[in-house]
């Protein structure tokens, strides 16, 4: 397991020894697209060697590492009423250029790492499952296309934790973007019929 992940901090020093040194527009973004998935993926390969090694914290919680901005942190939380909301601090990944398992990790760890804290997580027969991003316009280079959006990597780390399958009699989906000038994601996983019952209410 060592030395896969120092395979991988090889090939990032090349990379990025490349990319300093690239003068053509197109070869830096080819270059830089491949450095954003091998840091991904180095990253998944740290989790996997160093999570062994850690200890509970005086809390008595492991220590982890996680995504997350300065001031607000990644959660996850249920509600009285049984829904549970995730929020983790990045935006969705085009499905158009290479998919990591970056995101899908880190929603599992964010689960697991709920339940190691004595959290309970809720358990749906059928779910609307509702992937909220909160975009800024001003980086229109992170705004995708609904359908280019790569959200599958959303309903795979919740099939399983919070219901069986992720298939259509298990799941329904809605993908929403709010520009309200930030840049995470909000995930929400719902009973089925209460969110159907709110839309024939309107």
């Amino acid at each position: 397991m060592m030395n896969e992940l120092e395979s991988k901090l090889e090939k990032l020093t090349r990379l990025t020894k490349a990319f300093e040194q690239a003068d053509d527009s197109n070869k830096r973004s080819h270059l830089a697209n491949e450095l954003l998935c091998t840091l991904e993926n180095t990253t998944l390969s740290a989790r996997r060697y160093f999570s062994s090694f850690l200890k509970p914290e005086k809390h008595g919680r492991e220590a982890h590492i996680l995504p997350h901005h300065v001031e607000e942190h990644c959660a996850v939380e249920v509600t009285r009423d049984g829904w549970t909301h995730i929020r983790l601090n990045t935006l969705l990944q085009s499905n158009r250029q290479r998919v990591t398992g970056y995101i899908e990790s880190t929603l599992l760890q964010m689960l697991h790492d709920h339940r190691a804290a004595g959290g309970t997580l809720p358990w749906y027969d059928r779910a609307f499952v509702i992937i909220i991003e909160h975009t800024d316009r001003r980086y229109t280079g992170r705004t995708f296309d609904p359908d280019n959006k790569e959200w599958k990597c959303v309903t795979n780390a919740l099939k399983g934790v919070l219901f069986e399958d992720d298939d259509s009699r298990t799941v329904s989906l809605i993908l929403d973007s709010v520009p309200d000038g930030k840049s995470f994601t909000e995930v929400i996983a719902a009973p089925y019929f209460e969110v159907k019952k709110t839309w024939i209410g309107r």
